[in-house]
């Protein structure tokens, strides 16, 4: 079965996303990490759905690489449709599930 075809099914399962920044193709989603003019934007997108960072983590330079995403299901399922859509699961991101 599908991630979606899951997610459709389930849609309150899910609880976290995790995203590789280095891998990500959203130039976007890692300008707002990287650079504080662009960060803005996704605070209050996580503000509006109800969603956090709940881990990040950093290279020797200071430089955000990975984070991860906690929220609602429904918030963490506009975040992905959102931000991610380029993205291939499994390898720039991965969702887990209660």
């Amino acid at each position: 079965m599908s991630t979606a075809a899951r997610l459709a099914r389930s849609p309150h399962l899910l609880c976290k996303v995790r995203i590789e920044l280095d891998l990500s193709k959203n130039r976007r989603l890692k300008d707002m990490f990287r650079q504080p003019e662009f960060h803005r934007e996704i605070r209050i997108y996580f503000r509006q759905n109800d969603l956090e960072i709940s881990n990040q983590s950093a290279n020797t330079q200071g430089r955000i690489t990975k984070i991860e995403v906690t929220g609602s299901a429904l918030g963490l399922r506009s975040f992905v449709d959102r931000y991610l859509y380029t993205d291939a699961l499994g390898i720039a991101y991965s969702m887990d599930y209660r």
